[in-house]
């Protein structure tokens, strides 16, 4: 445990810390969206006053609703006591400095109050307004506690901590924490914990319980002031942006400070405001709270652990901004005001009360957070979840009820947004973000329903749209970019960022510089047609767009994944991508970004391999990027392309037309061609997974490569359960299941060859050319299978009578033992009666006569048994020349598992001969032929044991096949090892296999033909890798 000794302060000395005392306060303040409705005057301009500060607008003549977009910021240093002496006062003059309105506010109604003013002054003339007061607040964060639980054991000396503040003005960071010491580390020595030094400078391991002990767990304490701790200045409206980044170093040796960063973890700062914090004291400027973080670490984008962390926050007593919206007689919600408006128009429609009312229900949200009924928040929150998943068709009775929607969506999204920037609570801000990112790609917010026409409430609309455009995308592009975001917060973003690509010409064009003769909408000839439309057209020229670099994946990725959700929502599942500006730009930047472990990367990919046409150039390129002896590389690039290609099988379940069928084999062939087993395995399902989509002559290509005897003997008899497994399975789900039954009516794979050779003279179809290949696949499977067999027959034979007469040496053996002892035992007291007698003579005498005794001699047995093992060895002799006593061990069935030695594989693959066995399958089947050519009554006289194909469990149809190439020289005996355990397992699958069909068969109506359940859905098969198979290791060659 790492612990921190230092002076301590008093209580009462943090609450009298002079830089929480009595001093001028700091505002910034933001007014804007200066508005006039119905004025009577001709003309009008407004003087806007704060203490010495004086800002005028300019004159605006012939209009009834003058509107001002400028923009007043400016910052306010004002004495507490201050605050409601002096004052906000607004004026509406004419041409002739004739004041026509006045608003006079304190500063602290001002502060306090809420951001929105909308004020009716006369029967039917109003004002609005919108003023932003953030207060400027001084935070000092010390540490308290610290815990962090890693997913793998400490293997560091040492560990630390760093705290970092980063903001838009500053940024600031705490000193590097105390280091907590490894406690599996000597406390002088930089070694791993398996070794200590010892005099001498030698090394010796530390006892196995001491490694055992090793821990995952990290811990800091402080107990006083001199904790790691941050001090910085903040405006209160930059605590969503501003971001708290905790950052995990380690220490490889003890006396140098060298540190090596683990991980870090990256949250709002809004964050220490939520329902985790809870108040300890507070005076009248100073406020002391403490805060309970729980985060994961991450590292390059994996998990690597958790962490834990209680600070204590200190800063200034602040006035915040209520919610609501300031009237002539009070503050109101914002939807009760939309509510009365739209009432007092008789403009209210179904679609509109929809939107008030969940504007309605997240103010009710935030109030009953703010009240801290939690059971109320969670009842309305499940409310706004269920209102937003109903299935909402968007229908309108006219023009002017769309516009109305309009409108109240413009003016929702905006108090969302503001809503989401001001919440202390998660909950809160989870729900605006959820709401917005559900309205954002509604239809009748499409550019071409705000420019239909050009009536006047078109062009408010459309300009209301640009203006809130104009405000977002700043932020939008700061949000995106940043790691301490929420989910629901950044997945908002970043479609935000889509639909600024689209309806926005200026992001489009900043976003991809090499785009030329960018498109734009007749939206914005509506947007920009009078005066207010002409400041909107300079203000939006003049943004300066700050794109991420093109590095930045974790933006790029999830832009890339809605950029293809959006254009399919618009456009429908079948889209002509090339006539989409842009959609180049967009694939190039995803294939300079590949990160194989990233799931936004693969999910991304997928979003761009809706188009099947690039799926063979994605396959290249990442191939291409993969080392094929770097397993972990190819193992995650196998399973991307797995993932692509079930991507295409759910969308076209077929594989695109311009598909690379040699290069991607290649690729297949060169990892097949490996050694190692968890590569192997995986490209081994892909094949199964999408053995389907592959069409019939490449599949015949690979058929003919995992048939060669080579590569079939190394993958069937592999050392690997796991390749064992999954080659089994392709076999019997995919080949065999795929191509069982045969159409063509060919039972020899030469004819064949005959018929493809001259398909084209004799006018195939294809359909009918796929049947020839189908079958004939299927014959060479059933060839090399019964290979298999007879293979595993005679390593039945041999084995038995390799145990056999090891049995009988052994059997032998201890009844030559047993005759010598009972020798020596009858010696022994033929000794004593000698004993007894003390006659010399007689003594000598008997001891001639035992010398005379029959001795067995253990040579004959040994010579016996070993010519027992030339029977053995040559299966054409009998056995019987072997003692009647042990006819009956001869009978008996072998173990299956019996342990051999290699010398055991080594004799018998020297002892198989692959050419006979050919020869063997070649005379089963001519006698299986010739047996179906005779009657059915001189059928039952030929059938006898010699001639007649043993299938055991397995259904393999029995046919006439042409002399295949095979080695002459044997199995290898790396391969027989396995032979007994892999014939097994591929009987249990056949046997699961057949049980799945009839089960197939119950479960569908009707069933006539094997061909209804051709194509049904395989089981899965998963491959993942695997924990530990060292206790089967794999064979060294014997080449």
């Amino acid at each position: 445990m790492g612990t921190a000794c230092y002076s301590h302060q008093t209580r009462k000395q943090h609450l009298n810390d002079i830089r929480f005392g009595q001093q001028n306060l700091m505002f910034r303040m933001v007014i804007s969206g200066i508005k006039v409705k119905n004025i009577q005057q001709q003309s009008a301009y407004v003087i806007v006053k704060v203490n010495e500060h004086l800002y005028k607008t300019t004159m605006i003549r012939y209009t009834k609703n003058p509107h001002w977009p400028q923009t007043f910021t400016f910052d306010l240093h004002i004495d507490p006591q201050s605050m409601q002496t002096q004052f906000f006062t607004l004026q509406i003059l004419d041409d002739s400095d004739k004041v026509h309105y006045k608003i006079k506010y304190t500063l602290y109604e001002i502060a306090s109050g809420p951001q929105h003013h909308d004020i009716l002054f006369s029967n039917q003339s109003s004002i609005i307004f919108d003023i932003k007061v953030a207060q400027k607040l001084h935070f000092k964060i010390n540490t308290k506690h610290i815990r962090c639980i890693l997913e793998e054991q400490l293997g560091d000396i040492a560990y630390s901590f760093l705290l970092k503040i980063k903001s838009q003005e500053n940024e600031s960071q705490s000193a590097i924490s105390p280091k907590y010491m490894n406690p599996t580390y000597s406390q002088n020595d930089d070694v791993p914990y398996k070794y200590q030094h010892i005099k001498g400078g030698s090394q010796r391991h530390v006892s196995t319980k001491k490694a055992l002990e090793a821990k995952n767990e990290i811990l800091w304490e402080f107990r006083t002031e001199d904790s790691p701790f941050m001090e910085f200045d903040i405006f209160a409206d930059d605590f969503q942006i501003t971001t708290f980044v905790f950052v995990l170093y380690a220490n490889k040796q003890t006396k140098q400070e060298e540190y090596k960063r683990i991980g870090s973890t990256y949250i709002s700062f809004n964050k220490f405001f939520y329902d985790n914090t809870s108040q300890i004291a507070q005076t009248d400027t100073l406020l002391i709270q403490e805060a309970q973080l729980n985060e994961q670490l991450i590292s390059d984008g994996t998990y690597i652990g958790n962490w834990a962390g209680t600070f204590i926050i200190r800063s200034n007593q602040y006035v915040s901004q209520c919610s609501g919206v300031k009237t002539e007689t009070g503050i109101v919600n914002q939807s009760t005001l939309l509510l009365k408006k739209a009432k007092s128009k008789n403009n209210t429609n179904k679609e509109v009360d929809w939107l008030i009312g969940l504007q309605i229900k997240v103010e009710t949200l935030s109030q009953t957070m703010r009240d801290k009924k939690i059971k109320d928040s969670e009842k309305m929150r499940n409310e706004i979840l269920s209102t937003l998943a109903e299935n909402h068709n968007i229908k309108y009775q006219s023009v002017d009820e769309m516009l109305h929607s309009q409108s109240v969506q413009i003016k929702l999204w905006k108090y969302l947004l503001e809503q989401s920037s001001k919440q202390q609570t998660e909950m809160v801000k989870e729900i605006c973000f959820t709401v917005l990112s559900e309205l954002i790609y509604r239809d009748d917010m499409d550019l071409d329903h705000l420019s239909i026409d050009t009536q006047i409430e078109r062009i408010h609309n459309a300009q209301l749209f640009v203006t809130l455009m104009i405000k977002v995308i700043p932020l939008c592009l700061q949000r995106v970019v940043d790691t301490s975001c929420s989910n629901k917060e950044h997945d908002f973003f970043v479609k935000f960022a889509v639909l600024s690509y689209f309806r926005v010409p200026q992001f489009k064009q900043a976003l991809f510089p090499e785009i030329e003769n960018i498109s734009i909408h007749k939206f914005y000839d509506l947007a920009f047609q009078n005066e207010k439309g002409q400041q909107l057209k300079k203000e939006l020229e003049s943004l300066k767009l700050e794109m991420p670099d093109k590095q930045s994946v974790h933006f790029y990725y999830p832009f890339v994944i809605q950029w293809v959700n959006f254009v399919q929502s618009k456009f429908g599942f079948n889209v002509n991508w090339q006539n989409i500006q842009g959609y180049d730009e967009i694939v190039q930047l995803l294939l300079s970004n590949i990160q194989l472990k990233n799931h936004k990367f693969i999910e991304a990919s997928c979003a761009i391999i809706n188009n099947s046409m690039l799926l063979s150039k994605f396959i290249h390129i990442l191939f291409n990027q993969t080392r094929v002896y770097d397993a972990i590389q190819v193992f995650n690039t196998l399973n991307i392309v797995d993932v692509w290609l079930q991507k295409v099988n759910q969308n076209y379940h077929v594989l695109p037309t311009n598909f690379d069928y040699s290069f991607f084999f290649k690729g297949v062939k060169l990892i097949l061609n490996g050694d190692h087993a968890v590569s192997i395995s995986k490209s081994l399902q892909i094949l199964y997974n999408n053995f389907h989509l592959i069409t019939t002559e490449p599949k015949k290509e690979l058929c003919d490569f995992l048939f060669s005897t080579d590569l079939f003997f190394k993958i069937f008899m592999h050392w690997s359960p796991l390749v064992r497994n999954t080659f089994i399975h392709l076999l019997i789900y995919r080949i065999q299941h795929r191509h069982r039954s045969l159409q063509s009516g060919f039972e020899k794979i030469r004819d064949i060859n005959k018929e493809l050779q001259y398909a084209f003279f004799k006018d195939y179809s294809q359909k009918e050319r796929d049947q020839l290949i189908n079958d004939m696949i299927y014959l060479k499977y059933s060839y090399i299978i019964q290979i298999i067999r007879k293979i595993y027959q005679q390593f039945q034979l041999y084995n038995g009578g390799k145990q056999y007469v090891q049995k009988v040496i052994q059997e032998r053996s201890l009844k030559a033992k047993l005759i010598r002892k009972k020798a020596k035992e009858k010696k022994e007291q033929q000794i004593l009666n000698d004993k007894q007698n003390e006659q010399d003579s007689t003594t000598l005498k008997n001891s001639s006569r035992k010398s005379e005794l029959p001795e067995i001699s253990f040579q004959s047995q040994v010579s016996k048994a070993q010519s027992a093992i030339g029977f053995a060895e040559r299966p054409n002799n009998s056995m019987k020349s072997l003692d009647d006593d042990h006819q009956k061990v001869e009978e008996e069935q072998v173990p299956d598992n019996t342990p051999m030695g290699s010398e055991f594989y080594q004799s018998f693959s020297s002892f198989i001969d692959l050419n006979k066995i050919l020869q063997e399958v070649e005379q089963e089947q001519e006698n299986e032929e010739n047996r179906r050519r005779l009657p059915k009554k001189q059928q039952n006289r030929c059938l006898s044991p010699k001639n007649i194909t043993k299938q055991q469990d397995m259904k393999i149809l029995t046919r006439k096949f042409p002399e295949l190439e095979f080695e002459t020289s044997g199995l290898k005996a790396s391969n027989l090892k396995y032979l007994q355990i892999a014939y097994q397992e591929y009987t249990i699958v056949q046997k699961e296999y057949l049980r799945w069909i009839n089960q197939m068969k119950c479960n569908q109506r009707n069933f006539n033909q094997f061909d209804q359940v051709k194509d049904h859905q395989v089981p899965l098969l998963v491959i993942r890798v695997p924990k530990d198979e060292s206790n089967q290791e794999a064979p060294q060659s014997d080449d």
